[in-house]
């Protein structure tokens, strides 16, 4: 049973990643499901196994490629107390996540706007990651902030990190990860002060 997940688990991480490619070059109404069992080297049959059709695959990568974000910032920070650091500890693990999943974003990006399924999927994704910055940065206020405030903070954060992966492509050689986090943290700092004298 153990191997059987676990060659379950190889096929479906095949797939995620042809997916992704696929999507990304192709753009998911091109995309073909005949080309994601391709790029995959799985058996068309092998992908029917395991997702009913592309609009499934399609959320598959969106939630499994969100949830490994989210993984990655929670173990970054468990041990750290500090609400600032929180904050400029999950932008850097963040960054290097878009960094090094440009493709991944790429599809992400360019599902955002409709009003089929996969658009709300990750619209609602995306709410999921704004959410969780902006309660990092409700902590770093200490409640102080209204809630319209922690929305647009918490969107100016996911788009920052967009931004970085555009900024990256323009830019390459003058990319620095801790410069741009360094940078955000400015503008942070700057309307945590806003907020204090305001209140």
């Amino acid at each position: 049973m153990e191997k059987r997940e676990e060659e379950m688990n190889k096929t479906k991480k095949a797939i995620f990643n042809a997916a992704i490619k696929v999507f990304s070059i192709e753009g998911y109404d091109s995309a073909t499901v005949d080309e994601i069992a391709s790029e995959a080297g799985v058996a068309k049959g092998t992908l029917y196994y395991n997702f009913k059709g592309k609009e499934e695959i399609f959320k598959f990568v969106i939630d499994e490629g969100m949830k490994v974000i989210k993984s990655e910032v929670l173990d970054a920070i468990k041990e750290i107390g500090d609400p600032l650091e929180k904050l400029k500890i999950s932008a850097k693990v963040q960054l290097r996540y878009v960094y090094k999943n440009k493709e991944l974003f790429r599809v992400i990006m360019s599902q955002i706007w409709g009003d089929k399924n996969r658009h709300q999927e990750v619209r609602q994704e995306l709410r999921r990651l704004v959410n969780i910055n902006s309660n990092r940065i409700n902590d770093i206020t200490k409640g102080k902030a209204d809630k319209e405030a922690l929305e647009v903070m918490g969107c100016c954060f996911v788009g920052m990190l967009f931004s970085s992966a555009l900024y990256e492509i323009l830019y390459d050689d003058q990319y620095s990860e801790n410069h741009i986090v360094d940078r955000f943290m400015e503008y942070v700092n700057f309307a945590i002060d806003n907020i204090d004298k305001r209140v």
